[in-house]
C-alpha cells in the first residue's frame, strides 16, 4: 500500500529516456525497449565486444594486450540512448536506474552465472571524496539489483579506492593505466576463489584490469566482468 502511494506521487520513469511509466509498471517504455543498442553476436571471448565473424575468437585489441580478467559481459553498447542514461544514473542522481540495469546483467547472463558460479560480486569503488559528493556507488547499486536476481552476494571489503585519481573519460589508454596505477588496494578481507567485477562502462579496460591484478595478488582465483556497457 506504501509503495502504490509512494508510486502515485512519485512515478517510476523509464531507465532509458526518463519518462513516465504507465502506473504499475516499471523498467523501460515500450518504444525505448524497440531501440537499445545490446552487443551483438559474434563476441570477443575477451572483453565481449562484438567481432566480424564467428571464427575471430578475439577482437584486434584483444589479441595485442593482455587482461588481468577471465572474461568480460557487456549488455550495451556505449551509445545513446543507454549512454545518456549511463550519465544519468552516474551523474544526474538517477540511482533508481540500476535497478532496471543491475537487473539486466543477472538475466542476460543467467546461464552464465550459473556455471561459472562465482563467489561474490565485487563493485568498482569509488573513492570516499567522490561518493560523498555523488551520494551513492553506481557500482555498487548495480551489483545489489544483480544480486537479488543472482543470490551472488555483494563483497564491498574485498577492494577499496586509495586515491582520487582524475576522470578517466577523455583520457588516453596509457593516460588511463597511469592515472589507475595504485589506485585500488585490497580490502580487508582475502578474496574468494571466483569473483565478478561489477561496473557501469568498459572502456579500454584499464579501471577492470587495475581491480583484477588487486583481487588476483589478494587470493582471487579467476575474476570476471559484468558491465553495462561497452565503449569503443
Amino acid at each position: 500500500m506504501a509503495k502504490s502511494i509512494l508510486n502515485l506521487f512519485f512515478p517510476p520513469r523509464c531507465a532509458v529516456c526518463d519518462t513516465v511509466l504507465p502506473f504499475g509498471t516499471k523498467g523501460i517504455c515500450g518504444e525505448c525497449s524497440r531501440r537499445l543498442p545490446f552487443v551483438e553476436e559474434p563476441r570477443c571471448f575477451r572483453c565481449g565486444r562484438t567481432v566480424g565473424n564467428e571464427e575471430e575468437e578475439f577482437c584486434g585489441d584483444c589479441m595485442r594486450r593482455a587482461h588481468a580478467y577471465v572474461r568480460a559481459f557487456p549488455v550495451f553498447e556505449y551509445v545513446p540512448p543507454v549512454s545518456d542514461a549511463m550519465a544519468a544514473l552516474k551523474y544526474q542522481g538517477r540511482a533508481e536506474y540500476a535497478e532496471y540495469y543491475g537487473g539486466l546483467l543477472a538475466d542476460r547472463f543467467r546461464e552464465t552465472w550459473q556455471e561459472l558460479a562465482p563467489d561474490a560480486l565485487v563493485p568498482v569503488p569509488v573513492h570516499p571524496n567522490r561518493l560523498r559528493k555523488r551520494g551513492y556507488n553506481q557500482a555498487e547499486r548495480l551489483a545489489a539489483a544483480m544480486s537479488a536476481k543472482t543470490g551472488i552476494p555483494v563483497r564491498e571489503d574485498l577492494l577499496i579506492r586509495a586515491t582520487d585519481t582524475r576522470a578517466q573519460k577523455k583520457l588516453s589508454r596509457e593516460d588511463r593505466t597511469l592515472n589507475l596505477r595504485s589506485a585500488f588496494q585490497p580490502g580487508t578481507a582475502t578474496s574468494p576463489p571466483c569473483v565478478v567485477l561489477v561496473d557501469d562502462i568498459y572502456t579500454t579496460g584499464a579501471t577492470v584490469d587495475a581491480c583484477a591484478e588487486v583481487l588476483l595478488r589478494s587470493g582471487a582465483e579467476r575474476v570476471y566482468v559484468a558491465v553495462v556497457c561497452r565503449g569503443h
